[in-house]
Formats: structure tokens, sequence, C-alpha cells
């Protein structure tokens, strides 16, 4: 979305240093990001162009995440009653047992793999 952004901006008529603080990185980041643009066209904006690998989640982790998704937030002295992705990265991270750091795309994923879904019940 990041790199969207840039050629969006771009396109606009801002120039780098201006991209550069809108998206928070590094003028030669959006340079490159404007050159493959040219180069590639829109193809340049797929997921194949996004930076770095996926973190590496560990058997255990992912079974911890599992076990944490489905026990209820109240019993985990959390003070709400339904857990969202965000609040449960969030309770991950910080977890006094374990800590497991997962970004909230990959936990969706890997909650969907297991079949769970946080679901609110409106009344």
């Amino acid at each position: 979305m990041r790199r969207a952004v840039v050629v969006l901006a771009s396109a606009g008529g801002y120039g780098v240093p201006v991209i550069a603080r809108l998206v928070q990185a590094e003028e030669d980041s959006v340079r490159g990001v404007l050159h493959r643009f040219n180069e590639m066209g829109l193809r340049s904006l797929g997921r194949r162009w996004a930076g770095g690998r996926l973190r590496q989640i560990s058997p255990d982790d992912e079974q911890f995440i599992v076990s944490t998704a489905n026990t209820r937030s109240t019993k985990l002295r959390r003070p709400f009653t339904r857990w969202t992705i965000r609040k449960l990265a969030e309770y991950l991270a910080t977890s006094p047992d374990r800590s497991v750091l997962v970004g909230r795309e990959r936990l969706r994923q890997l909650l969907h793999k297991h079949e769970i879904a946080f679901q609110c019940a409106w009344t």
C-alpha cells in the first residue's frame, strides 16, 4: 500500500522529499519505488516486491496463538469480553507466559487456517 501511495503522490506532483515524509521512508527508497514503477508499471506494486520475507512462526508459537485465541479474554484478566485481531496481537506480544510477535495480517491468516473467527452478536 505504501508503494501505491508513493506512486499516487508522485502523480499528484509532489516531490521526493515530501513523499518521503508522507510515507515515513528514506528518499532513496521512494526513488527506488518510482524507478521500478517507471520500468515495470503496475506489476511493481504486487506482493512480489514487498520488503522482506514473512516471519517464521514455530509450531509451538502457532499452538500458543490458537490456544490463546480460544481462551476467553476475561479468563486472561483482560478488561473486555471479546478478542479482536488487534487486541489479541497486543496480548501475544506482552503475554506474561510467552511473548510472540506476530502482525495482524499474519495472525488473521493463522486464525483462518484454524477456523477461528471472532464474531460479534448484535443485540
